[in-house]
């Protein structure tokens, strides 16, 4: 499922007594999901979950994943929410959930990529006459700061009070590595006005360091100019014909698309792909539950759908078409399907709920 997005609230001393006052304002509806690791599919104990209200200067609330990787929110109120997942050892999932205290809100299910899975592209950025040494030096810079991930052991050396030189080891955490990306993306901001745009044989050097800027973006919790520089790069280099690597691109920027609430440039772009460029089934479950938070159950069904016939035996599908049919009126089709979750993944939280939808139902 589309990783959702982590951010370091500064309140400022002039503004802390009004924060105070409106940090415990607290509504009655309640968001809750699941995480699991995206390669194995097992859920991940004790994972961060922090939620903020988009816009408002509030106290975040912040709760932990369970054994089943479970974890739940309450006294939201309604409106949009940020939402960060963080976890040793894996990429933070950035995202926003649209919350509502009269009406259901789906169970999000989070999949965290492990972190060594994120390797940078590869990048030729050896010193030419075209590139000056002080872009090299920044892509590279830049490179190495996004190899350093929440959960690497880096080992550096100190002077002791005697002058001898020590090994220390230390674990980095979630903060350590946004705030490493954050560095990287002022390496390449610096790199990229040095890499001229109008020299074809340099041409693959530039787009692999936009690809590599975005990728920064998002890390450094910068969704926005992540997806605008992918689309910079689509501008520059066109998808006028059949091509993997841009296919990979506008997957890419369709997943950040909807991770961001942007449903109508997402659903776009992913109609425009070519067909079996879609080899997750969570990209259509992602952009499913966008359109059940808008109340629009009846598109949701259509990508649950496409969803369910990508991977049939996958549990979640069913269980969030299930609860697109119920809004639908279409009961014995939501039963039958919240019967394949029981079938499919007895165990499951989805499963529990199904249980009692189904109860409901008769």
């Amino acid at each position: 499922m589309r990783r959702l997005i982590n951010i370091t609230t500064i309140l400022i001393l002039s503004l802390a007594m009004a924060t105070a006052a409106t940090a415990q304002l607290r509504g009655r509806a309640r968001l809750q999901g699941v995480v699991v690791d995206k390669a194995t599919g097992k859920p991940i104990a004790g994972a961060t979950v922090t939620l903020v209200p988009s816009g408002e200067q509030t106290q975040p609330i912040s709760t932990k994943t369970d054994s089943k990787g479970r974890w739940s929110a309450l006294g939201l109120t309604s409106g949009a929410w940020n939402i960060d997942i963080s976890a040793n050892g894996y990429d933070v999932s950035r995202g926003t959930a649209s919350v509502s205290e009269v009406s259901l809100v789906p169970p999000i299910k989070t999949e965290l990529t492990p972190a060594a899975r994120q390797e940078p592209a590869p990048m030729a950025s050896a010193p030419t006459p075209l590139i000056p040494k002080e872009a090299v030096d920044a892509i590279r810079e830049g490179q190495d700061l996004l190899k350093i991930k929440a959960g690497d052991v880096v080992t550096t050396s100190q002077a002791s009070a005697g002058g001898a030189a020590t090994a220390v080891s230390h674990t980095v955490t979630a903060e350590e590595a946004k705030q490493n990306a954050e560095k990287a993306v002022v390496d390449f901001e610096t790199a990229l006005p040095l890499v001229p745009d109008d020299k074809p044989e340099i041409k693959e050097v530039r787009s692999q360091l936009m690809q590599v800027m975005a990728q920064a973006y998002y890390r450094a919790g910068d969704v926005a100019k992540a997806i605008g520089m992918l689309e910079q790069l689509n501008t520059a280099d066109p998808w006028t014909t059949p091509d993997p690597g841009i296919t990979q691109r506008n997957l890419l920027l369709v997943n950040l698309y909807l991770e961001h609430g942007d449903l109508a440039k997402g659903r776009a772009l992913l109609e425009k792909l070519p067909a079996g460029a879609v080899t997750d089934p969570t990209v259509y479950t992602n952009i499913g539950i966008l359109f059940l938070n808008k109340n629009n159950p009846r598109d949701a069904e259509v990508y649950f759908t496409k969803a369910v016939d990508m991977d049939p035996k996958r549990a979640e599908s069913y269980y969030y078409r299930g609860l697109s049919e119920i809004q639908l009126k279409k009961n014995e089709k939501a039963k039958a399907d919240f019967n394949q979750v029981i079938a499919l993944a007895p165990d499951s939280p989805e499963a529990k709920d199904a249980k009692q939808y189904i109860a409901a139902l008769k």
